[in-house]
């Protein structure tokens, strides 16, 4: 079984409760991930690390902060349902005076 697929059957259950847009868009943001980290050579969830998470961070960069932090809080999720014992590592953001700075 592949790293997407087992990512898919974690998020089943998860995605049957709640809020469903919310939880949908968490669940293909887990998939994507998944994805990626079978392109690094990841193949279950067990090998799944801070390399892959940081890979896909570092390949997102276009991406807003916001958004950034709602795949951190999808993968936060997902490590729950892994039953994996530590959070993943948090996207590196832009402080307001940063932004300020790749504005001008």
């Amino acid at each position: 079984m592949g790293l997407r697929r087992e990512i898919q059957l974690l998020a089943h259950d998860y995605v049957r409760k709640g809020g469903k847009k919310n939880r949908r868009k968490q669940a293909k943001r887990m998939i994507a991930l998944g994805e990626f980290a079978e392109t690094l050579g990841c193949r279950c969830i067990g090998e799944l690390g801070k390399r892959h998470i940081f890979g896909f961070y570092k390949s997102h960069r276009h991406l807003s902060d916001a958004v950034l932090y709602q795949h951190f809080l999808a993968f936060r999720k997902l490590y729950e349902l892994a039953g994996k014992p530590n959070d993943p590592p948090a996207p590196f953001l832009m402080t307001a005076s940063e932004a300020s700075q790749k504005l001008k």
